[in-house]
């Protein structure tokens, strides 16, 4: 829903600017004719001397601005959509990177817990709790213990 007023102002102001752009097209033109025309005689009125030399600076401000300002504004657009590309990229760029960073804290937690567990003896004593009563179970070889932590680490690393 945010995007769409900004795609609107977007749309809107690069119709702006084809209009600017068609405008000082048009206007350039103009002015570049008449003052042609004036020079060559075929405009009576602007065949004086004296009126062609007051129209000659605002044609050539015209033609400046045309050929100066406009593909700056272009250079301009230009380089404020790279910098929010880049931007946007340093953003996707950031995001990742904390991913990983969660995904790398997580994986260390495992290991961690799978550490403690292979080298805690805690596993044949667990089984004496669970039993009910420790005189009833005798405690398990050492190899049955190992491999009861094992599964207990794999099961963390699993998880």
């Amino acid at each position: 829903m945010r995007d769409r007023p900004m795609r609107d102002a977007a749309a809107s102001e690069g119709v702006a600017s084809h209009l600017k752009n068609w405008i000082m097209v048009v206007l350039t033109l103009i002015f570049s004719l008449l003052y042609a025309a004036a020079l060559l005689g075929w405009i009576k009125p602007l065949a004086d001397e004296k009126t062609v030399a007051h129209l000659e600076p605002i044609i050539f401000v015209i033609i400046g601005y045309y050929f100066g300002r406009l593909p700056a504004q272009q250079n301009e657009q230009t380089l404020k959509s790279e910098v929010t590309r880049q931007t946007q990229r340093a953003d996707a760029a950031q995001h990742a990177k904390e991913q990983v960073q969660q995904v790398r804290e997580a994986l260390e937690e495992k290991i961690k817990n799978a550490r403690v567990t292979l080298a805690s003896p805690a596993a044949g004593a667990a089984m004496k709790e669970f039993a009910g009563n420790a005189d009833e179970m005798a405690a398990p070889p050492p190899a049955e213990a190992l491999r009861q932590r094992v599964l207990m680490a794999v099961n963390i690393l699993n998880s």
